[in-house]
């Protein structure tokens, strides 16, 4: 079955490849720059062929042919802004996606994580889900934190932010409630697996094709409001994950993303990137690779050697 995307004469591909032309190019830009001015989202770091892919989509839902007609509906209904800007940052996502990922995650981080804090009477943990859409990915993790800590969880100082630049896809994160199709990679078609089953049963309440977030794990994140490129909640993070979310950016834009990440881990902290994402070649002697190939980094702790103590003092 083929999308909207491919189908159909003046299928949202063609129309895309249009907005590239040069008679589109200043409507084009007219547009970002609306976007840009009434709600301060600057999209000069995406590529732009995502972007014309995504306005492409507008156009065509609203019946018009060209960036100049739309940029007409767009300063005349505020709703469709909302719409746009939705569309322009939506970030498709399900529970513990990209499952060995995850359950790497959780071995090889999270768990001698708590093995350390537990040992050092160091009870807290501070996580940062950037890019979190509507809240699939830092519910995931605080459904394993929350399995992992068991009845020792109220005793532990759990920090959890959870950030995204689109408000609306922030309010659905806030309420929790989800369908079936967001449990499993292809909308629900792909059965979950028996280790996904387990949290699905234990901290979501199900009725029907809804699914909510029991509040004992909702109250663990806080969701706010913010761009990927600014200062974070929180100074510092044990944990950072940024999935999915560098592919929409330019290469060099992409660098500069990371590199602020990095600044915002602590000593020892970990990084996760998505599957399809690469650690920007010039960063890479700024991390150690805990699994390379599932994206999953270290902060190295620098070592204070005699020398340098000495240099201290």
């Amino acid at each position: 079955m083929m999308s909207e995307y491919e189908s159909g004469v003046g299928s949202v591909r063609d129309l895309a490849d249009r907005l590239g032309e040069v008679g589109e190019e200043q409507a084009f830009g007219d547009v970002l720059d609306h976007v840009r001015c009434k709600r301060g989202l600057d999209c000069s770091q995406y590529k732009k062929s995502f972007l014309r892919r995504r306005l492409a989509v507008r156009i065509r839902a609203r019946s018009v042919s060209t960036c100049q007609e739309y940029l007409a509906v767009l300063r005349s209904d505020p709703a469709e802004l909302e719409t746009l800007i939705t569309t322009l940052t939506i970030n498709l996502s399900y529970f513990f996606r990209d499952k060995a990922a995850i359950e790497r995650l959780k071995d090889t981080v999270l768990v001698p994580l708590i093995a350390q804090r537990t040992k050092d009477q160091q009870q807290s943990l501070t996580v940062w889900s950037a890019g979190c859409a509507a809240g699939e990915e830092p519910y995931s993790i605080a459904m394993i934190l929350a399995d992992l800590l068991q009845t020792s969880l109220a005793e532990w100082r759990l920090v959890i932010h959870a950030t995204d630049v689109d408000a609306t896809t922030l309010a659905r994160a806030c309420q929790g409630v989800y369908r079936t199709v967001n449990l499993s990679p292809g909308g629900g078609s792909v059965p979950i697996h028996l280790q996904q089953a387990h949290y699905v049963a234990r901290y979501f309440i199900h009725d029907g094709d809804t699914f909510t977030i029991r509040p004992e794990i909702r109250r663990l994140i806080t969701f706010r409001q913010h761009d990927i490129t600014t200062p974070p909640p929180w100074p510092r993070y044990d944990l950072v994950l940024c999935r999915n979310v560098l592919i929409y950016f330019a290469h060099e834009r992409q660098e500069e993303i990371v590199r602020h990440l990095i600044e915002h881990l602590e000593p020892g902290g970990y990084l996760m990137l998505g599957m399809a994402e690469m650690l920007p070649p010039a960063l890479v002697s700024q991390l150690d690779a805990v699994d390379g190939r599932l994206r999953i980094y270290r902060k190295p702790v620098k070592k204070v050697t005699l020398k340098n103590a000495r240099e201290k003092s």
